[in-house]
């Protein structure tokens, strides 16, 4: 909002720049109204010369300025366009195969823990058959036991993990890129309109320009033809 005031400010001082121009000689201040004891008025073609001068600066930053523009607004738009692509992505790719993956995951846990369990059923089926000591007997049951508690655990873990995923995790990345996405095309917009604002003070400081040198081959035109 400050930078479009102080812009406001410019344009307004540039147009009254020109119109002081534009005014006719003989309505402005003369020059030993305004000019300080002993100083001395520039030959009109010296300032025919200046006045042609600082009108090729003012198109030079004009055209320059115009570049820039161009160059910005190409790099905002491709910007929000892998925004959006990366948002379009994640929506319709990323998420739904993350999911998939963490359910194909749970499923290995849950086979992983029914394996343990049968093992270990057979386990204590084979070793009531068999003449073994109680020692050996359980050790090996034992041993069985952690194998399903490390399954369970596995699995409690991968569920908790695929909740959060779904619940909470992709979700929240999913909101991340729509704000980029938003972002991205407020900043497009506001440099549109920053952009036009200042390209109308470039062609404004050009006018003003001209306006100075058609006012300074008017007085060359004048003072030759006395």
């Amino acid at each position: 909002m400050h930078s479009f005031t102080g812009r406001v400010l410019v344009i307004a001082s540039l147009l009254s720049a020109s119109a002081c121009s534009a005014m006719p000689a003989s309505s402005r201040p003369s020059p030993s109204q305004n000019s300080q004891p002993g100083a001395s008025t520039p030959h009109p073609e010296d300032a025919l010369a200046a006045a042609r001068g600082r009108l090729d600066v003012a198109r030079m930053q004009l055209a320059l300025a115009e570049k820039r523009a161009d160059t910005a607004r190409m790099r905002k738009e491709k910007e929000l366009e892998f925004g959006r692509a990366e948002l379009a992505q994640f929506e319709s790719s990323d998420a739904p195969n993350r999911v998939a993956k963490s359910k194909l995951e749970l499923a290995r846990r849950r086979d992983a823990l029914a394996e343990q369990e049968e093992e270990l059923a057979q386990l204590e089926m084979l070793y009531e058959k068999e003449d073994l000591s109680d020692k050996t007997r359980e050790i090996v049951l034992q041993r069985g036991k952690r194998r399903v508690e490390r399954a369970k655990e596995e699995l409690a873990i991968a569920e908790r993990e695929s909740a959060s995923l779904e619940s909470s995790v992709l979700p929240r990345e999913k909101a991340k890129l729509a704000l980029e996405v938003e972002a991205k095309t407020r900043d497009l917009e506001d440099s549109k309109i920053d952009t036009e604002a200042s390209m109308l003070e470039k062609r404004l400081a050009v006018r003003a320009a001209e306006l100075e040198v058609e006012a300074a081959e008017a007085k060359v035109s004048a003072a030759g033809s006395k």
